[in-house]
C-alpha cells in the first residue's frame, strides 16, 4: 500500500513499504536504486542527492492512483468504477509496474452474483503483479480468470463485493503489488 499523501513518514514506514536492510538510512530509498522503483507514482523520492522524508508523500512500491466512481446501465446490470472516456476518472491510468500498460476500464458488476473486472489496452502476459487494492478489498491475479485476446487483457474476479461504492464521484485508493 502506497505511503501518506501528507502527515507524518517515519523511515519504518518507508522500509516497511519498500523493504531494505536494517539498519535503515534514507540513502537505502533512491528512485530507481533498487528498492524504490522509478515509476511515476515516485516522482517526488529524488534519484540522487538531498533525500529527505517529505519526498515519499504518496510513494508506493507499486503502483498507485485515485479513482473518481462513475457508473454506468449497460440494459443488463450496473457498473461502478472507471471505463475510459465512458464513465469515472482516475489520477494515473498507466501502470507503470506493468511496462506502462494503460487500465481500459477498472469496475464492479452489479450483477446477481457480482464481478470485478480489470481490462487493459494492449496485450500482457498473466505476471508481473500478484495483487490488485481496490479500497479495503483485495484481489489476487492468481485467483482471477485471465483472457488475452484481441489486443485486449482482462482479469475477472467473480462472487465478490462491491468495494468501489455506488455514489459517482465519490474516490477510492487502487494500488496494485
Amino acid at each position: 500500500m502506497a505511503l501518506p499523501p501528507s502527515g507524518t513518514i517515519t523511515v519504518s514506514a518507508v522500509a516497511a513499504e519498500f523493504g531494505g536492510s536494517a539498519p535503515h538510512s534514507l540513502s537505502e530509498y533512491y528512485r530507481g536504486g533498487g528498492l524504490v522503483p522509478d515509476t511515476t507514482t515516485n516522482a517526488g523520492v529524488p534519484t540522487s542527492g538531498v533525500i529527505s522524508l517529505s519526498d515519499f508523500y504518496g510513494a508506493a512500491a507499486g503502483w498507485a492512483s485515485t479513482m473518481f466512481i462513475g457508473s454506468f446501465n449497460n440494459g443488463f446490470y450496473i457498473t461502478y468504477g472507471y471505463s475510459t472516456g465512458t464513465y469515472g476518472s482516475m489520477t494515473d491510468t498507466t501502470i507503470d509496474i506493468l511496462s506502462g500498460a494503460t487500465i481500459a476500464s477498472l469496475f464492479y458488476g452489479a450483477t446477481p452474483s457480482g464481478f470485478t473486472q480489470l481490462t487493459l489496452s494492449g496485450s500482457y502476459p498473466n505476471s508481473g503483479w500478484t495483487t490488485l487494492n481496490i479500497g479495503a478489498g483485495s484481489f489476487s491475479r492468481a485467483s482471477a480468470t485471465y483472457n488475452n485476446s484481441g489486443g485486449t487483457t482482462y482479469w475477472n474476479w467473480t462472487g465478490n463485493t462491491n468495494y468501489f461504492g455506488t455514489i459517482p464521484g465519490s474516490s477510492v485508493n487502487i494500488t496494485m503489488e
